[in-house]
């Protein structure tokens, strides 16, 4: 069994670029992992979506069309919407890193994407966003003192 499937099964991941090509792409790779992928074109197509709470994770490019990612990032937390997000980018990688950590995102991954490393973080945030969320245990006192 793929130690993923229990992580991806029946979540759904928004991809948000502007270049078709990487959107088809991302939509594949993370749809092979058993994710529902769907992707939009730019900041106002997202945000026009009707479910955004039911996405388990965004992931946005910097450079859209319009409001960039980190815009679109920000218009998503003040929807309330506290998923986790992993910013995608061609820039430096050191840039890259500066402005995911300055607005936010969980992660970032440089491009091109010529493995799994989109699908890994992917895996990386939604585990640790599933710790978070997860009721902690109840503490067993003994009321005989």
């Amino acid at each position: 069994m793929d130690l993923a499937e229990p992580v991806a099964r029946m979540r759904r991941i928004a991809v948000v670029d502007d270049s078709a090509a990487v959107r088809q792409s991302l939509a594949l790779l993370i749809g092979a992992r058993g994710f529902l992928v769907d992707a939009f074109l730019g900041s106002a197509d997202l945000l026009a979506a009707p479910d955004l709470p039911g996405y388990a994770c965004f992931v946005i490019d910097l450079k859209l069309d319009g409001p960039n990612g980190s815009d679109l990032l920000a218009a998503l937390r003040q929807q309330g919407l506290e998923q986790p997000a992993i910013l995608i980018s061609g820039w430096d990688v050191d840039s890259l890193e500066r402005v995911a950590v300055k607005s936010g995102f969980s992660a970032q991954v440089q491009k091109p994407m010529m493995d799994n490393s989109i699908v890994d973080e992917i895996l990386k945030v939604l585990s640790a966003a599933d710790k978070l969320i997860k009721p902690a245990p109840e503490s067993k006192t003994s009321s005989g003192k």
